[in-house]
């Protein structure tokens, strides 16, 4: 243990800072993805030499996340809710209903349907939190100088994908309670409602909602339903925050700041978003990109050998393609239309091994297949991702599966089924190396067929992905730097917002000068309408004298 500290004393030292930072990290246990990046920001936090205190509420009860925090020297507090034994009886849920379902993706109904139901997922262990004085007094006398906050929680239905405010109330109060700095992260691309905190313009155009086009080929009707969709996003993150508010001051027993009070404290706000595989927006310097942390190129090009099951899989052809949609979204509860278009896509593709991530072993189902293909109940993606022999990865597009793909350097076929994965889809083809492709498609075996045969033997993808590959692993400033710089200069000044534009503070109207154009406009239109009526009795003088002259 004392070699341990004093390695990490020489190599704090060695970077040049002067002393390390206490700081508490809040993982809520919940959605994989959020774990995973949260841990992974821990690590490299505790790698630059600041202590770090993990701690982890349990909204469900998580597996397979003892390996995520690799660095020995951050202390992991695991918080147990009283209800944690009904959490481990309960069965992982899934969601077969999201694979033809046309009304997940409707704005309206998330803005109106998802809060309560959402806030519901998470409010018993939150509101066990704020009443346990003990476990609040422990934290406080802890002395922490920064506490860094998840902005959001992930759904009980989703695994990376429905980007919804859950826990900022709740944890950004829990700072409060203890009277110590709160800097929040988001383990998304982006949440626009944060995003506004910190000065950041409007998105409409920068990037596409769903069922939009962008510029230039973007008419009036994609316009039009960004604005829509835009709308009711708004709606459904407002509503969202309303009610942790509620459950929040009913648990403390008085009112709570605002939520955006609350956030807005923070001098930068950390996104998981990459410039470099991102759209391009406008931003400010308060908003910090740190997508990427979760990603290690050595690692990946050295992920060891694959399991030896998958050795003559990968030999039977030239040409391999991986087929996984994630672990809520379950292949084997995909409609049976679906299945018969893939399976149509199988039998067209003889040359073509598919090796299928099927979470069920079905005899009956694998007499249906062609030879070319292995049904799978898991999959060493990175593994699989890493080999030149798989040319292809057919993904739903969660954000932890875009990262992936983007960083091995392979196409992909995104086939997002909810939530953000179609706009991850989207993020992903404008490279030129994946295509978004419509779920309800899958039924079509020709269009399926045609699609894929094009991406394994068109090299243009190959070339495309390998380029963003390259782009990626060049960018000018690593994210784990820009992320520890970042962090240790907010801790640094932690009331500074400079940065932030101070238009951000006025209303819509004066914020887009709206007042002065509508006067600008209006003038311009009374000149106008001021000269046509002199010109039209300028004739009525000139011709009649012009008659006498005559």
């Amino acid at each position: 243990m004392h070699v341990n500290k004093l390695l990490s004393f020489l190599s704090f030292s060695l970077l040049g800072f002067s002393s390390g930072k206490n700081i508490l990290m809040f993982n809520p246990m919940f959605g994989f993805s959020h774990v995973k990046f949260v841990s992974f920001m821990a690590d490299v936090i505790a790698d630059h030499g600041h202590n770090v205190t993990l701690f982890q509420p349990f909204h469900n009860a998580m597996k397979n996340t003892e390996g995520l925090v690799k660095n020995k020297n951050i202390e992991i507090i695991n918080y147990y809710p009283n209800h944690y034994d009904e959490l481990v009886n309960l069965e992982t849920q899934t969601f077969p209903m999201f694979w033809d379902s046309h009304l997940m993706n409707n704005p309206i109904l998330q803005a109106f349907m998802m809060p309560r139901a959402l806030a519901g997922e998470f409010e018993r262990t939150s509101v066990q939190l704020l009443k346990d004085k003990q476990t609040l007094d422990e934290l406080k006398n802890r002395n922490f100088d920064v506490m860094i906050v998840e902005t959001f929680e992930l759904t009980g239905f989703c695994e990376f994908s429905i980007k919804i405010i859950i826990n900022i109330v709740q944890f950004s109060d829990i700072a409060h309670l203890l009277e110590i700095p709160a800097i929040p992260i988001m383990s998304s691309v982006r949440f626009p409602c944060f995003n506004d905190l910190f000065g950041q313009p409007s998105g409409l155009g920068y990037y596409p909602h769903i069922g939009s086009k962008m510029a230039p080929e973007a008419g009036f009707l994609d316009r039009l339903n960004d604005i829509y969709r835009n709308f009711f996003m708004y709606v459904m993150m407002h509503r969202m925050a309303n009610i942790q508010n509620d459950y929040v001051e009913n648990a403390i027993g008085r009112p709570v700041p605002n939520w955006k009070d609350l956030v807005s404290r923070s001098p930068i706000f950390i996104t998981n978003s990459n410039p470099y595989l991102d759209y391009a927006v406008p931003t400010t310097a308060a908003i910090v990109h740190a997508g990427g942390i979760t990603m290690d190129l050595k690692k990946m090009k050295h992920v060891g050998k694959l399991p030896e099951e998958y050795v003559p899989i990968l030999d039977e052809r030239e040409s391999t393609v991986l087929i996984s949609f994630g672990s809520v979204i379950r292949s084997f509860q995909m409609p049976e239309n679906f299945k018969a278009g893939i399976i149509q896509m199988f039998e067209s593709l003889p040359d073509v091994t598919f090796i299928w991530k099927y979470e069920k072993d079905d005899v009956e189902f694998q007499k249906r297949l062609p030879k070319n293909v292995h049904l799978k109940k898991w999959v060493p993606q990175p593994a699989l991702l890493a080999d030149e022999r798989v040319k292809v990865f057919v993904t739903h597009g969660g954000l932890g599966s875009t990262m992936e793909v983007a960083y091995s350097g392979k196409p992909a076929l995104m086939v997002p089924i909810f939530g953000d994965q179609p706009l991850n889809a989207y993020m992903l083809e404008r490279h030129g190396g994946a295509i978004a492709y419509d779920k309800f498609d899958l039924a079509d075996g020709y269009k399926l067929t045609k699609t894929l045969k094009d991406m394994v033997s068109n090299p243009k993808y190959f070339k495309n992905a390998k380029e963003l590959l390259e782009v990626l692993s060049n960018q000018p400033i690593d994210p784990k730097l820009n992320l520890i710089k970042h962090l240790e200069f907010a801790m640094q000044f932690p009331n500074l917002r400079a940065q932030v534009p101070a238009i951000n503070h006025v209303g819509i109207i004066a914020h887009y000068y709206l007042d002065a154009i509508a006067f600008l406009v209006f003038v311009g239109g009374l000149t106008v309408y001021i000269g046509f009526l002199i010109l039209r009795k300028l004739p009525i003088r000139i011709i009649p004298n012009k008659a006498k002259n005559d």
